[in-house]
């Protein structure tokens, strides 16, 4: 019984509030409108924007990992780093001029965000609206 207790207690501690939610919600967001900007810019090869909007993704993905480990969900953290890591592509390609790398590694971001968006993860999430 008191372990039982225990493993309530704990999954209680781990599940996501409303807040986080809304949160997660809002940067989504963001996330969406800063790739349009970044697909805008890599298409007019505006190499510093390309740079700023890939840098901005890339702390969104860094959010979004701590967001899917506090949720215990290892598909949707295993995206969030590949996505970051598309990002990162992005910004270095961009630096460097070359915007076919860049634009390919867009796909690749691209991908990753359709992959995530596919699963659902935040239906699995305790304690989330989505998961009722």
């Amino acid at each position: 019984m008191r372990r039982l207790s225990l493993l309530l207690l704990a999954s209680w501690c781990l599940a996501m509030t409303a807040d986080d939610a809304s949160r997660h919600k809002e940067w989504m967001d963001t996330a969406q409108d800063v790739k349009d900007y970044l697909k805008d810019a890599l298409d007019a090869k505006l190499g510093p924007k390309v740079v700023e909007d890939a840098v901005k993704l890339a702390a969104i993905g860094k959010q979004e990992e701590a967001y899917w480990k506090k949720a215990g969900q290892k598909d949707a953290i295993g995206l969030a780093r590949k996505n970051r890591a598309a990002a990162q592509q992005i910004a270095a390609a961009a630096k460097a001029g070359h915007f076919d790398k860049a634009l390919q590694a867009y796909g690749d971001l691209e991908a990753t965000c359709r992959a995530c968006h596919d699963l659902h993860p935040e239906k699995r999430v305790v304690g989330s609206d989505a998961a009722k």
